[in-house]
């Protein structure tokens, strides 16, 4: 009876281990850990800061969600063979599920983002909100795609070059344009201008004396003008009076008979 009860007592206790191993099971599945069979990964570095970006962040692919942040490091730490000044550049790895995989399921999901890459793919690090917290954005560059930036390793995985944030290109172009502020020679371009200047004054002088010159002129024909558009209206008014004057002379000769 003894070893009976014994023995019911070993069925029950790994009939309980059995339970609560499923049960871990379908809560690990369920948490999200199942999706990561046939997940592939990729890479990018970066030279600026990615204040607000850790492992778990969301990886987007055209503003939907394919992966999260599984690392993040200093290239120094994962490839020893890299330069002295690449070691300090920051390495992300990227896990992808099957969604990224989906989009061509003839090809190799890795070989997959290499093609992407070659027609401008580019990962940005953009911040989510006013939470201070960031996420990997994918996207293609528009126009022609600029080479990558050589890099001094052998990545292990795909490599998604990254493309500067918002704000580093606007601090980008406020340096061109600073730079080239810097470069504008501000003495010869205001002696440019004092030389318009004076050149506009002397020819206003020029027209005030050529028309102040021909003032006596433009009265004159002002005047030709008046007399003429009188004379003009006095006509008008004595053929309007006697329109016979348009048929003979104003002023005709006597006739012969008529002669003294």
């Amino acid at each position: 009876m003894a070893g009976s009860g014994h023995a019911s007592y070993v069925k029950v206790g790994i009939a309980v281990v059995l339970g609560v191993a499923a049960v871990v099971g379908l809560l690990v599945y369920f948490g999200g850990y199942g999706d990561r069979r046939g997940e592939f990964f990729a890479e990018t570095y970066y030279d600026d800061p990615v204040s607000g970006l850790s492992v778990g962040s969301e990886v987007n692919f055209r503003g939907v969600k394919v992966g999260e942040v599984r690392d993040i490091s200093f290239v120094g730490a994962e490839y020893r063979e890299a330069s002295a000044a690449d070691r300090q550049r920051i390495y992300i790895k990227m896990a992808f599920g099957r969604k990224l995989a989906r989009l061509d399921a003839d090809e190799d999901p890795e070989e997959l983002v290499r093609s992407l890459v070659e027609h401008g793919l580019r990962a940005t690090v953009s911040a989510s909100g006013v939470t201070g917290l960031s996420r990997m954005e994918l996207n293609f560059q528009k126009g022609e795609p600029r080479p990558a930036a050589p890099i001094s390793w052998e990545p292990k995985h795909p490599y998604i070059p990254p493309a500067p944030s918002m704000l580093q290109s606007f601090s980008d172009s406020a340096t061109q344009v600073m730079d080239k502020i810097k470069r504008i020679d501000f003495t010869a371009l205001w002696s440019r201008l004092s030389s318009i200047a004076d050149s506009v004054s002397a020819l206003s002088s020029d027209v005030g004396g050529f028309v102040a010159g021909q003032k006596n002129a433009v009265d004159e024909a002002v005047s030709s003008l008046a007399a003429a558009s009188r004379a003009l209206k006095e006509f008008a008014e004595e053929i309007r009076d006697n329109p016979s004057l348009l048929l003979r002379p104003r002023d005709p000769e006597p006739l012969p008979e008529t002669e003294p």
